[in-house]
């Protein structure tokens, strides 16, 4: 998302700052939301871990995972720490509905926030991920309308992302859930250097832009903002 902006640092730093802060913010309620959507989920299916890591009432910070924060912040495209499945209690379609939860979790977020924009109360005021506004340069109800937006963009961008089979997102891990049992030390070793490889990508996509990744998860986004505002 940052990315897209950066023609505003020669000519306005201030408002190049005041998006990098609310792209920040955004990523990082987007994330949590999707962690706090998966334990829940998590807890529903009987697993005890995330209210003992205090994933359920505690400390949002915990939802988060600091790379994927930032590349999130940049690119529109990041990940949180993820909630995994209670091993070997239920069987995989637990594991399956707790990686789903986070997805639902940021679509159910979205359209609730795009609700007032829907109802003619606010603004649409990023109509893409891809071309943002200034933001916070009008009055109070545009910079609502700015804040809304961008929090319902990070939403749908974070659902749709998520259900890609790379690791370690919702969709990897509900793949990896179907692994055979001899391919879990190979999985493992995997998931090590899953966010390098995923930031690797990340990038490559934006060099090579419009890249395969951006290409497929922006035209769903762009789908589902519609729906949702009903612009």
């Amino acid at each position: 998302m940052l990315i897209s902006s950066a023609n505003l640092l020669p000519d306005d730093v201030a408002a190049f700052i005041r998006l990098a802060v609310l792209c920040a913010v955004s990523a990082a309620v987007t994330m949590w939301v999707s962690g706090w959507f998966q334990a829940v989920a998590a807890t529903v299916f009987g697993d005890p871990a995330p209210r003992a890591q205090g994933r359920l009432y505690g400390n949002p910070l915990r939802h988060l995972d600091p790379v994927g924060i930032a590349v999130a912040t940049v690119s529109g495209l990041g990940w949180g720490r993820p909630v995994p499945g209670p091993p070997g209690r239920q069987g995989r379609w637990p594991s399956v509905a707790i990686a789903a939860a986070g997805p639902l979790g940021n679509l159910s977020v979205a359209f609730v926030l795009a609700a007032p924009v829907k109802a003619g109360w606010l603004s649409w005021a990023i109509p893409s991920p891809d071309s943002l506004t200034l933001v916070m340069t009008g009055g109070l109800r545009l910079g609502i309308s700015d804040v809304v937006g961008l929090l319902i963009i990070y939403n749908l961008l974070h659902a749709v992302f998520q259900l890609l089979p790379l690791s370690p997102l919702a969709g990897y891990r509900t793949l990896a859930v179907f692994l055979p049992e001899e391919a879990g030390e190979t999985h493992q070793k995997f998931q090590r250097f899953a966010p390098i490889l995923l930031v690797a990508l990340i990038a490559a996509d934006f060099v090579l832009r419009p890249g395969i990744l951006w290409a497929t998860i922006l035209p769903a986004t762009q789908w589902l903002a519609g729906l949702a505002t009903g612009f």
